[in-house]
């Protein structure tokens, strides 16, 4: 991996790499200047390069509209991306090129960045750490105002005050004798683990099936599909919000007795680390006939 700082000529920089791009540019910056960054993306699309773009939509980005329409008939893929509040922002500045070069800092696409103390990082051959920014945009880019506002959904725990409410579909041990996975959708706080069922002998194997082959995926194409997959089949649970999914899990301890705790198969973006990966609790899931 090889990592370079600019603290000046921010621009220039960001021209030069995305001149070498052969095959795609994925863009997810707050605020940019279309009008100051048309012939560069015109430049792309004439070479036949993929451009998808995203960035905040707000008043600042909206005066570029005719600017983003003429990019869009050219072929460029760009998602002014709402939020469900005022106060809440797509804030990334960050552009992948090829997969394997990311330009990443605070430095907006715009004239008053130009104008402002701003850094800029060049990041080449970062193997692992890319995938992980294209799964960032993959995500971004499918999402919508609704789903976010949905999915940032979280209540204060109100035994412990401090914790916040996190539904999970906990998915049971075993199978039934037909194959079928069930579980239970409980609402947990990630601090003292007070629970409550919400609704109890939910059938799904089929997100089972999603999030198990998920967890042991390494390929980042597929990652992504069953990502999306997961999103979309989560959408039929219309009166249901799902943070997170998890199984039960049981282990031997050093005396040979048995710890069970739910181990986290799946999570949405917004949950993040206030889930940790395993909880020292099964949640009274129990399915095996």
């Amino acid at each position: 991996m090889k990592i370079t700082a600019y603290f000046e000529d921010h621009k220039n920089v960001i021209d030069e790499e995305l001149k070498k791009a052969q095959k795609e540019v994925l863009v997810a910056v707050a605020w940019i200047n279309f009008e100051l960054y048309e012939s560069t993306f015109d430049s792309l699309l004439e070479r036949n390069i993929l451009l998808k773009i995203i960035c905040t939509d707000n008043p600042s980005n909206r005066r570029y509209m005719d600017c983003i329409e003429n990019l869009q008939k050219k072929g460029a893929l760009i998602k002014l991306l709402q939020m469900p509040s005022n106060n809440n922002h797509m804030h990334h500045k960050f552009a992948i090129i090829d997969g394997v070069t990311i330009l990443n800092g605070s430095f907006n696409w715009s004239l008053n960045a130009a104008k402002s103390f701003e850094n800029l990082m060049l990041i080449k051959d970062c193997g692992s750490e890319s995938k992980k920014f294209l799964r960032e945009f993959d995500a971004i880019f499918k999402i919508e105002k609704e789903t976010i506002k949905k999915l940032q959904k979280f209540s204060k725990c109100k035994d412990c005050n401090h914790g916040e409410l996190v539904n999970i579909l906990v998915f049971s041990e075993r199978s039934s004798k037909y194959f079928e996975t069930c579980g239970d959708l409980v609402r947990t706080c990630n601090s003292c683990f007070e629970f409550t069922t919400i609704q109890d002998c939910i059938q799904d194997t089929q997100l089972y099936l999603l999030v198990d082959n998920l967890r042991g995926c390494d390929d980042e194409y597929e990652y992504d599909y069953l990502d999306d997959l997961i999103y979309k089949h989560l959408e039929s649970y219309s009166n249901l919000d799902i943070h997170a999914v998890g199984q039960v899990l049981t282990t031997l301890d050093f005396y040979d007795e048995e710890d069970v705790a739910t181990r986290i198969l799946w999570r949405n973006k917004f949950v993040g680390e206030r889930l940790p990966n395993l909880l020292e609790h099964d949640f009274e899931v129990y399915y095996d006939n």
